[in-house]
């Protein structure tokens, strides 16, 4: 026997057939349903529009998750970074302490580094591992 749901929405689901995947005429089944269900007073576009209002609004929510989870990968991903950048720092303290050494009363590194006439590239260290130490040397410091 067909139900109420059936004779009104029936129509729209075939339509829905020939032209979503049945994974996603499912979800407008279940959808509509859901709302018919709560919302008997409804006509059928009302329902339509609540459910493709939920579906923009799920899709909202899931971008916002992916961003989110997003932006925990890309700190996972400085974090493991820079713990990468501290362990390339530490390899090279001793050339960084010598320098320092050769060189006392520069504010920096860098300058101490300029004044002997060196890269941080030549110490296998990049600008930015450069301004890592900088600022873990600075912090002893204080």
């Amino acid at each position: 026997m067909t139900d109420q749901f059936d004779v009104q929405f029936g129509g729209i689901l075939q339509s829905a057939r020939e032209i979503l995947p049945e994974q996603s005429v499912l979800d407008l089944e279940r959808k509509l349903r859901h709302i018919h269900t709560e919302r008997p007073d409804l006509d059928v576009p009302e329902v339509v529009n609540m459910a493709f209002d939920v579906f923009e609004g799920e899709a909202i929510d899931a971008r916002l998750a992916m961003e989110d989870e997003r932006a925990r990968v890309d700190e996972a991903a400085a974090a493991e970074a820079r713990l990468a950048s501290m362990q390339r720092i530490a390899e090279r303290s001793a050339e960084l302490d010598a320098v320092e050494a050769r060189y006392p009363g520069r504010a920096t590194i860098t300058e101490a580094l300029a004044d002997a006439g060196i890269s941080w590239a030549y110490l296998g260290l990049s600008e930015e591992d450069g301004a890592l130490a900088e600022e873990i040397r600075q912090g002893f410091e204080k």
